[in-house]
């Protein structure tokens, strides 16, 4: 119970924004540690953690795509399709996001495509990075849920399921709703998100411009060594020989040694509060649920379900409860934790177990409100979103994806099938 509060307390910080994100989060891992909670490896444990080597080893790849020249091509490319115009790039950098991510790791196709967004925001001074960084990314996660292999969740979602009622996912059978969803929520982006981001952080440029020349100047040797990175990461992140942290820190490394960008220049350009803000988020987040609090919380909830509820307002209870939890923690953790609660639910009511696995899972897979949701997400925070941008930005179409997610579910799985 003392480590939930102290959670709480570290996101209402987060929230108020009052005070330096990664002050706030190393104050939360210190405070499990004087109260006895965890010990000091244990709280620490976050900056091993998968996402912290993804923002490490890609901040040094997206220098190196800096210095060599490779975004410039790149960034060239897009800008004369899309006309110098932000609401075009979104939609044609969301669309290919989401079509990458349906069958390629969504780290990969996340990183290259924040990469390009940002080199394109110091190349146009008509783009603004927060502008495109965060939709594109959304795009990604929601093209993700369109196939099996999109999302990790998905997959762990197809086990489970498969180990406990013998059905799991097909490789498209997600692919009709998730289809739906990403047209919905790229139209809410395109038409509601894109004029509210003006309200929320007013077009304002977040990561410094390099001068043009240091952006315009095109080295040979360095190119092949920045694409020769990035080519190793995509291999072992399709091999998983290693993991996708370890793929990103060998590629940041590959770099360094190649010479396509110095140490020191590489290190200069790290932003070392985004990182630390992280390792500590994820360290307290991976305590609750080692703890047992949030298990303790979702029997709490499910031991007073009553019998004669209602069947959608069963399935909507499992969905809200997924988008929330998956806020927090790992969308993984969530499916492992929630979703043998749901098919035992299901099964005891005698309703039909797919809709539930599906809920659950999309519920989980589209959890966007928050950095702490997925890697995904989490790696935005170096273009200059605060907490609570997050949260101001993704509210409504959270609400949307979520409210569709139990009608769509209700659609194409009927409950009482």
């Amino acid at each position: 119970m003392k480590l939930l509060i102290i959670f709480i307390i570290t996101i209402i910080l987060f929230m108020i924004d009052k005070f330096p994100v990664a002050s706030v989060a190393t104050a939360g891992c210190i405070a499990t540690v004087l109260f006895g909670i965890c010990t000091p490896t244990e709280i620490m444990s976050g900056f091993t953690n998968d996402i912290v080597l993804i923002v490490f080893g890609t901040e040094i790849l997206g220098t190196a795509f800096n210095e060599s020249g490779v975004s410039s091509k790149i960034s060239k490319l897009i800008i004369k399709i899309t006309k110098e115009n932000e609401k075009k790039l979104i939609l044609f950098a969301g669309l290919i996001a989401a079509v990458l991510s349906a069958f390629l790791n969504n780290q990969v196709v996340c990183s290259f495509m924040m990469i390009i967004c940002i080199h394109i925001s110091k190349t146009v001074k008509e783009i603004h990075v927060r502008n495109v960084t965060l939709p594109v990314i959304y795009c990604a996660i929601m093209g993700g849920q369109c196939t099996l292999v999109g999302a990790p969740a998905t997959l762990i979602a197809s086990s489970v399921a498969e180990n406990i009622t013998g059905n799991g996912f097909s490789m498209f059978e997600l692919l009709p709703m998730g289809l739906i969803l990403l047209i919905i929520g790229l139209l809410w982006i395109y038409f509601v998100s894109y004029q509210k981001s003006g309200e929320i952080w007013g077009n304002c440029e977040q990561v410094p411009a390099e001068p043009e020349k240091a952006i315009a100047c095109a080295d040979k040797k360095k190119m092949i060594v920045t694409l020769l990175a990035g080519v190793v990461m995509i291999l072992l992140f399709i091999t998983n020989l290693v993991s996708v942290g370890t793929a990103s820190v060998i590629s940041g490394l590959i770099c360094i040694f190649g010479g396509a960008v110095s140490q020191k220049k590489a290190f200069e350009k790290m932003d070392w509060n985004i990182l630390i803000w992280l390792a500590c988020s994820i360290s307290m987040a991976s305590a609750l649920n080692q703890s047992g609090s949030v298990q303790e919380v979702c029997d709490f909830l499910v031991n007073y379900i009553p019998s004669d509820i209602s069947p959608v307002l069963l399935l909507s209870i499992f969905t809200i409860l997924s988008v929330i939890i998956s806020n927090f923690i790992a969308n993984t953790t969530t499916v492992i934790m929630l979703l043998p609660f749901a098919l035992q639910l299901a099964e005891a009511y005698s309703l039909n177990p797919a809709s539930f696995l599906v809920a659950v899972t999309m519920g989980a897979g589209l959890a966007i409100l928050t950095p702490l949701s997925s890697g995904f997400i989490g790696m935005t925070v170096r273009v200059g979103y605060r907490f609570q941008d997050y949260v101001r930005y993704g509210m409504g179409i959270q609400i949307l994806l979520t409210a569709m997610i139990i009608v769509l579910t209700c659609m194409f799985y009927p409950i009482t099938a």
